[in-house]
Protein backbone atom coordinates (compact mmCIF):
# COMPACT_ATOMS: atom_id res chain seq x y z
CA UNK A 1 0.00 0.00 0.00
CA UNK A 2 1.87 3.54 -0.85
CA UNK A 3 0.29 6.98 -1.56
CA UNK A 4 2.41 9.26 -3.34
CA UNK A 5 1.59 13.37 -3.83
CA UNK A 6 3.92 15.54 -5.15
CA UNK A 7 6.12 15.75 -2.11
CA UNK A 8 5.53 13.37 0.28
CA UNK A 9 5.15 9.30 -0.02
CA UNK A 10 3.38 7.26 2.62
CA UNK A 11 3.59 3.76 2.30
CA UNK A 12 3.39 0.33 4.00
CA UNK A 13 5.21 -2.93 4.22
CA UNK A 14 3.21 -5.25 5.46
CA UNK A 15 6.11 -8.05 5.60
CA UNK A 16 7.76 -5.53 8.81
CA UNK A 17 4.84 -3.81 9.78
CA UNK A 18 6.54 -0.32 9.30
CA UNK A 19 4.20 2.28 8.14
CA UNK A 20 6.53 5.04 6.46
CA UNK A 21 6.14 8.37 6.12
CA UNK A 22 8.60 11.04 3.72
CA UNK A 23 8.82 14.19 2.57
CA UNK A 24 6.24 17.44 3.24
CA UNK A 25 2.80 16.79 4.35
CA UNK A 26 0.83 20.04 4.15
CA UNK A 27 -2.35 18.51 2.78
CA UNK A 28 -5.74 20.35 3.66
CA UNK A 29 -7.78 19.44 6.55
CA UNK A 30 -9.58 15.76 6.96
CA UNK A 31 -10.52 15.56 3.37
CA UNK A 32 -6.69 16.17 2.45
CA UNK A 33 -5.42 13.12 4.47
CA UNK A 34 -8.20 11.16 3.18
CA UNK A 35 -6.31 8.42 1.82
CA UNK A 36 -3.58 8.88 4.13
CA UNK A 37 -6.35 7.90 7.07
CA UNK A 38 -7.58 5.14 4.84
CA UNK A 39 -4.24 3.81 4.61
CA UNK A 40 -4.05 3.50 8.53
CA UNK A 41 -7.12 2.22 8.95
CA UNK A 42 -6.38 -0.76 6.43
CA UNK A 43 -3.25 -1.16 8.85
CA UNK A 44 -5.49 -1.28 12.03
CA UNK A 45 -7.73 -3.92 10.15
CA UNK A 46 -5.08 -6.03 8.30
CA UNK A 47 -2.50 -6.15 10.51
CA UNK A 48 -1.55 -9.21 12.54
CA UNK A 49 1.69 -8.84 14.36
CA UNK A 50 1.30 -7.48 18.00
CA UNK A 51 4.27 -4.74 16.87
CA UNK A 52 3.85 -1.94 14.11
CA UNK A 53 6.72 0.54 13.93
CA UNK A 54 5.71 4.35 11.98
CA UNK A 55 9.24 5.71 10.62
CA UNK A 56 8.66 9.66 10.59
CA UNK A 57 12.51 10.05 9.65
CA UNK A 58 12.35 11.45 6.89
CA UNK A 59 10.10 13.43 7.14
CA UNK A 60 10.35 17.23 6.60
CA UNK A 61 7.21 18.39 7.80
CA UNK A 62 3.54 17.74 9.18
CA UNK A 63 1.00 19.78 9.57
CA UNK A 64 -1.78 20.02 12.61
CA UNK A 65 -3.84 17.90 10.13
CA UNK A 66 -1.54 15.33 9.71
CA UNK A 67 -1.20 15.14 12.96
CA UNK A 68 -4.63 14.61 13.85
CA UNK A 69 -4.40 11.97 11.66
CA UNK A 70 -1.72 10.24 12.87
CA UNK A 71 -3.07 10.25 16.52
CA UNK A 72 -6.75 9.19 15.48
CA UNK A 73 -4.66 6.26 13.90
CA UNK A 74 -2.92 5.34 17.57
CA UNK A 75 -6.69 5.67 19.15
CA UNK A 76 -7.82 2.96 16.94
CA UNK A 77 -4.43 0.89 17.63
CA UNK A 78 -5.02 1.66 21.51
CA UNK A 79 -8.86 0.08 20.87
CA UNK A 80 -7.80 -2.84 18.90
CA UNK A 81 -5.46 -3.32 22.14
CA UNK A 82 -2.45 -5.83 22.44
CA UNK A 83 -0.51 -4.04 19.61
CA UNK A 84 3.15 -2.06 20.68
CA UNK A 85 3.74 0.75 18.41
CA UNK A 86 7.31 2.49 17.40
CA UNK A 87 7.83 5.61 16.33
CA UNK A 88 11.26 6.09 14.65
CA UNK A 89 11.72 9.64 14.77
CA UNK A 90 14.67 12.12 13.82
CA UNK A 91 16.94 14.08 16.55
CA UNK A 92 17.82 16.36 13.95
CA UNK A 93 14.21 17.38 13.04
CA UNK A 94 12.85 19.50 16.29
CA UNK A 95 9.22 19.01 15.53
CA UNK A 96 9.26 15.67 15.60
CA UNK A 97 10.03 15.45 19.62
CA UNK A 98 7.60 18.02 20.31
CA UNK A 99 5.18 16.50 18.26
CA UNK A 100 5.75 12.97 19.10
CA UNK A 101 6.42 13.27 22.99
CA UNK A 102 2.23 15.36 22.43
CA UNK A 103 1.16 12.01 20.95
CA UNK A 104 2.86 9.59 23.18
CA UNK A 105 -0.43 10.41 25.47
CA UNK A 106 -2.44 8.75 23.60
CA UNK A 107 -1.02 5.23 24.13
CA UNK A 108 0.82 5.81 27.31
CA UNK A 109 1.41 1.87 27.94
CA UNK A 110 2.36 0.65 23.96
CA UNK A 111 3.67 3.42 22.40
CA UNK A 112 7.14 3.41 22.56
CA UNK A 113 9.21 6.66 20.71
CA UNK A 114 13.42 5.92 19.37
CA UNK A 115 15.01 9.06 17.98
CA UNK A 116 17.87 8.52 15.71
Amino acid sequence: MQIKGEKYHVGYNPETSTIFCEGMLNLRGKDGYKDIANLFDQVVKQNHSAKITVDVRELEFLNSSGITTLGGFIIKLRKKGGICLTMKCSNSKAWQERSMIGLERLMPTGLALQFE
